[in-house]
């Protein structure tokens, strides 16, 4: 059940040119897993996981990083 960071949330990225898509956030999960979730605000301002992608280690979630950033999503750094 070890986490590696405080917050379970370690990236947040964003596809800037088309901001009605949503959002990827990369959480990390007990057992030093982590999972990547494709989070859409709803008209009601909650948000809603419309995809969810299971990662084994911190290189899965390094490259799914990667990945997005291929096609254009990019990391939103919070302070």
């Amino acid at each position: 059940m070890a986490l590696l960071y405080k917050n379970p949330a370690i990236a947040t990225l964003v596809h800037k040119e088309t901001p009605y898509r949503g959002q990827w956030v990369i959480y990390q999960v007990p057992n030093l897993l982590f999972s990547a979730c494709h989070e859409v605000e709803q008209l009601n301002g909650d948000r809603r996981v419309v995809e969810e992608v299971a990662l084994h280690s911190l290189a899965d979630a390094q490259a799914f990083s990667s990945y997005l950033s291929s096609y254009g999503w990019s990391r939103v750094w919070k302070p």
